[in-house]
């Protein structure tokens, strides 16, 4: 796989690949930190490769960076044969990597998250599901029977309708909602918040991969184990992937679904729809309150006849925002 210059020196600024040999102390560039260096980079009309070939002096100087800022940025660029021999080691297992400068870097995370989105993606399945509408199908790990069914049956209305599912990946909600779409011949995006080469060994994530079913991205090192601030942050880019987003069960002020939620009513990154039953755990019932959340039932899943991707369009007057072409690297910085 090519990988532009542009490209290779934001792999080695922010992925936290092949650090051994440099340090503890030496950190990657958070999404934050990079969106302020690129910044800097901007305002000079310069892209990220060109820190390969200027001095330290230069970008001290030009980028107006502190000598503390400029060696952390050596040693990062340093270790760029460590990060070769990672990279051709992760594409062996069929994962393989974008950032934010390459062309195939999902426009929607940038149309909707703007600075949030992150600079480096790891990826395995196939790229072009992107292209197909999705609704977000997320929830509690602990879902009751009825959520549980309802998961199941939204589902597979939603492949039958030719949309993708979308999920976080995690236990309960998530799971039974993607497993019910590849068992429908349906398509999933699937952003991992933990060990993405765990979930790419199972046998059916494997096949769907194969069968071009199934894209799996993570915006951590593939073998990352689980941590909590990594499930938090990887809930907006399941909205961001997604047209609509249905909340099947959520917790009141507490755990990841709420979070995710919060965030989700906070910026506005998609429409929330959110399952309304006699019986529904306290979270569902705070949020259905709240204004721009809308409610989805058993009968409007129930019936056939309705196509869930027109309806909740209509529910949600939903207007269609998103570039229909890739933003440059130069006109990333120009979105407010």
């Amino acid at each position: 796989m090519n990988i532009s210059n542009d490209s290779y020196a934001m792999l080695l600024l922010c992925s936290d690949l092949a650090l051994r040999n440099i340090g503890n102390e030496i950190k990657p560039y958070t999404v934050s930190q990079w969106s302020k260096l690129a910044e800097l980079l901007f305002l000079n009309k310069y892209t990220p490769s060109i820190l390969f070939d200027i001095s330290s002096e230069d970008i001290k100087k030009k980028l107006l960076l502190s000598e503390v800022e400029v060696e952390r940025i050596l040693k990062l660029l340093s270790r760029a044969g460590q990060l070769g021999i990672e990279l051709s080691a992760l594409n062996e297992k069929g994962i393989f990597t974008l950032t934010r400068s390459d062309p195939d870097y999902p426009a929607v995370l940038k149309n909707k998250l703007k600075k949030l989105a992150p600079p480096v993606l790891y990826y395995a399945g196939d790229l072009s599901l992107l292209r197909n509408k999705g609704v977000a199908i997320v929830g509690s790990r602990d879902v009751d029977r009825s959520g549980l069914k309802f998961t199941e049956q939204l589902s597979k209305r939603c492949t039958n309708d030719g949309l993708n599912i979308v999920s976080g990946g995690a236990r309960g909600v998530d799971s039974i909602a993607e497993n019910a779409a590849i068992n429908s011949d349906g398509t999933t995006v699937v952003f991992v918040a933990d060990s993405m080469e765990k979930k790419i060994r199972k046998k059916e994530t494997r096949e769907a991969i194969i069968r071009k079913q199934s894209l799996v991205l993570s915006s951590y090192r593939p073998d990352m184990p689980f941590q909590a601030y990594a499930a938090m942050e990887r809930n907006k880019y399941v909205y961001a992937f997604s047209d609509f987003v249905v909340i099947i069960s959520s917790d009141y002020n507490k755990g990841g679904t709420w979070a995710g939620a919060i965030g989700n009513w906070k910026h506005g990154w998609v429409p929330m729809f959110v399952r309304k039953e006699d019986e529904i755990p306290q979270g569902n019932i705070s949020l259905l309150k709240k204004e721009n959340v809308y409610p989805i039932t058993q009968e409007v899943i129930s019936d056939e006849t309705t196509n869930i991707y027109e309806w909740l369009k209509s529910q949600s007057k939903r207007v269609d925002n998103n570039k229909p072409y890739q933003i440059s690297w130069f006109e990333y910085h120009t979105v407010k």
